[in-house]
Parts: C-alpha cells; structure tokens; sequence
C-alpha cells in the first residue's frame, strides 16, 4: 500500500509527493520527554541512520515466481533475502539512485529484475541488487511518481511521472514495459495539465484498463481518480468524495478479476478511510474508517478478502463479499503484502516484536521474518559491482545504528550490534540468542536508538487508548 509524507507538501509545485508519512501528533507528557532524552541520547552516541528517520520497514516486494526472495524498503535502505528470510542483506541508497528521505515505491518482476521509481528516474537492476541504471531517453531525470508490476503477466509493468510546469501545472505521463523494464515507452496522450499523480495501478484483467489517483485544481485541489479504457490514448476523470488537499487519494488495489472493483484509501486528517468503487470511479463507498494513519492494506489474491492496518488500529479483516471488518491482530502494520505464501506485514522492532513477519493464518498470526539487528552485512556482489564499491564503506555506521550483530563469517559480512530478536528466534543471519541476549537492547551503540523506539512506541500505543 502506498504512503504519503509531508516533503509532498513542501514539494508540491515541482511535482514531488514521496512515499513516507511524518507524524501527526505532537508529543506530550513526561513519557514524551523520556523518549525524547534517549533520542537525543543516541544522537550523540552514535552515527546517524536512516536519514534522521528511525530505522523501519515501509513496502515488501515479493518475486512472482519465487516466494523466497523478498525486497523490502527500509528508511536506510533496501533489504534483501533469497532464501524466505534465512538470511538478509542490505543494499545503501546510493547505489539504487536515492537518499534525502526519500522513499521509493519497488517491484520485482518475472524475470527478477528490481525497478525503483525515484526522483531521478527509474532505477532497475538486473543482477539482484548489485548493478543499478537509469532507464535512458525521455525518462532520464523525470521522477518516477509511482510504478506498478502487472501481477498476471509480472514482465510487464506502468509507471506515472510527474513534472512541474509553474501556476499549478503538471507534465504527467503513463509510460509502459513489457519485457522487463529492458525497454519503456510512453503510452497515449498525457494527462490534463492541472492534474498530479500520486498513484499507478493497471486492472489484472482488463490490461488496457489503467487508474491514476492525484489531486487536481490549484490552489484549493481535489482528488481524483483518472482512468483510460484504451492504455492512456484518453482519460476520464471520476471526483473522489471526501478527498482533497489535506486528505489525499492513493489506490490500495484493483480486483483480480473485475476491472470495476478499485480500493482507494483516504490520507489524512482527522483520521484515514479506505474507500471502493464497484463502478469504475463513478461513485464510492467508504468501508473503513481508522483511528490513525493506516499504513497497510492488501488484497488477497483470490479477490475474496482485504486487510486493513495501521500503529494505532492494529490489523482488521473483512470479506469482500460484505466488508463486515473484525479486528485479527494487534500487530500496528506499517505495510501489508498478500500473495499466495501468506500475509506479510512491516512491523515494529519492540513494539510488534519483528521488522518483517509473515501470516500463515491471514493476519491473525505473525512469525518474525526480520529484526533490525538481525542484518548480515552488505550485499555479496563481485568486486567490481556498484554495490560492493559503494555500500561497504557506508555499512559501519548503519550497522551500529539498527543494532545490526555479526553472524557467522567475517566482519566484513556482518555487523557488531546489539539488536534484540526474541528468546530463540532466528534473527535473519541463521543465528539464535538466549533469554540474556534478548534483554541486551541498551549495548553497543544501537541500544540507545531501541530504547527509543520502544518509549515512542509505548506513547502512540497509550495514545491509541485514550482515543
């Protein structure tokens, strides 16, 4: 599920949302406080990560042929396994293309190769993260607004792009690949110039079927859905109710199999909603409305059921069939992912006891995937790859920050952490620690930032109370 972020508002006249959120809430109380001294605490004690973010998951891209290869974005990075969680590797910003906060939406397709849509482009590699390029031509220097892989032919994907004209004007495009992002071309005529994209999505069974969320007609703005039946020769705009600039539109999912059915979700104050369409943007229906920012949502494959989640509403289940939602789990998702293997869902470190996990159960479960500390290094790539010149140098101070602990091999490979999987629990390196060494947050560095986090996570949880 996509997100928003407050740099969409300080960069609205170029053009550039981002797929973050900041916080709405100010602190308050002496719990407050607390978190905040350890903040600054761990400011002073070690590097600075994550872009002056806390380190956490945001969107989990799974191979469409080999569920055991999974590609996470993180605030510091992308994180990547082969092996179904087994063991986990991190590829730095640079390489891929981005930084400064910036939070790409990613994809993996048929034949594996990974696309990131950033400011600069579309960033793809071929090699599993250890090369990376800039699609050339017209889409060089454009930002990659949003992307999406067509999940019944995954060789196949769209991607919106957006540039800013001046008085409220956007130069927006849909543009196309069918042999995995080896070639992209434009497709149809732009879009109507007072109109900018925040979201892609094509419908899984009607391909010339394309919807576009954004928000039209400075200064005030509205949200809108765009949809073109002929892959972008035309378009038809459809008014979202209850969207605007404050509340902006991003789309959740389209039916596998009724080109009709579209889920958009409501961003913004007093608090998020999940929409559907039944019609193909003529009218909508709001289905869900959250307590806080609701961050996850997904649709199962078959169609027949949504999950809904965010910090400060856990994860709530509903048949498609009625939308009758019941709360599965406590788990405050940060993203939802839903594939035939499972649900996976971005979680918190001390909060929810796992970065990454996966449900067997359709959410009512978890098992930990992924801990912060439990990265094992860089990714492995030869020498003369980007990836190894560019990332093993950056890869000390991020390990120090997330905690991250060497796991078998050398220094090189790991990291000397303090993160803090549970009793028993492997912590994405193969490895396993005691009772004692899950208490062991307040070592090494990264202890600083854990205690941290988990002070902010007990304020939002007892905020979740009061409200």
């Amino acid at each position: 599920m996509r997100q928003s972020s407050e740099k969409f508002r300080a960069r609205r006249e170029l053009g550039v949302p981002s797929a973050s959120r900041a916080a709405r809430a100010p602190r308050r109380g002496a719990l407050a406080a607390s978190a905040a001294a350890l903040i600054a605490a761990a400011a002073v004690a070690v590097p600075a990560s994550a872009n002056g973010r806390f380190p956490a998951a945001g969107q989990i891209a799974v191979h469409p042929r080999d569920p055991s290869r999974l590609m996470v974005r993180a605030t510091f990075g992308l994180l990547t396994t082969h092996d179904g969680g087994g063991e986990w590797r991190w590829i730095c910003e640079p390489v891929v293309g981005f930084g400064d906060n910036e939070d790409p939406m990613v994809a993996i397709l048929a034949d594996g190769t990974i696309i990131a849509g950033v400011f600069d482009g579309l960033s793809a590699s071929k090699n599993a993260g250890c090369d990376w390029s800039f699609a050339p031509g017209d889409l060089e220097g454009r930002y990659v607004i949003d992307l999406s892989a067509d999940r019944e032919d995954p060789s196949r994907a769209v991607l919106v792009v957006s540039t800013g004209l001046g008085a409220g004007r956007f130069l927006t495009q849909l543009w196309e690949t069918n042999d995995n992002a080896s070639r992209w071309t434009k497709a149809g005529a732009d879009l109507p110039e007072d109109f900018l994209a925040h979201t892609v999505d094509a419908a899984p069974s009607r391909r010339e079927r394309v919807y576009v969320s954004g928000r039209f007609g400075a200064p005030e703005y509205a949200g809108a859905l765009e949809r073109t039946d002929d892959r972008g020769a035309t378009w038809t705009r459809f008014d979202i109710p209850g969207s605007n600039d404050k509340r902006l539109p991003y789309l959740g999912a389209i039916d596998p199999a009724d080109p009709d059915t579209v889920y958009v979700r409501l961003d913004g104050e007093p608090a998020d909603a999940l929409l559907v369409t039944r019609d193909g943007g003529e009218s909508f229906t709001t289905i869900f409305e959250g307590q806080g920012n609701l961050l996850g949502f997904a649709l199962s494959p078959d169609g027949g059921s949504v999950v809904v989640g965010g910090p400060q509403d856990g994860i709530w289940r509903a048949p498609t069939s009625s939308f009758a939602f019941e709360k599965v789990s406590d788990v405050g998702a940060r993203c939802l992912t839903w594939t035939a293997d499972g649900i996976f869902a971005c979680g918190g470190e001390f909060t929810d006891g796992f970065t990454v996990g996966r449900s067997t159960d359709e959410g009512e479960t978890f098992t930990a995937l992924l801990h912060l500390g439990g990265l094992c290094g860089p990714i492995e790539c030869a020498p003369e790859s980007g990836a190894a010149s560019t990332c093993a140098d950056l890869w000390g101070a991020t390990e120090l920050t997330i905690g991250s602990r060497q796991c078998g091999g050398d220094a090189g490979a790991g990291g000397g952490g303090s993160g803090p999987p549970p009793p028993g629990e492997a912590d994405g390196c193969g490895c396993k620690i005691d009772a004692a060494g899950a208490q062991a947050a307040g070592r090494a560095g990264g202890g600083a930032i854990w205690l941290a986090i988990a002070a902010a996570g007990a304020l939002g949880r007892a905020r979740a109370r009061r409200r």
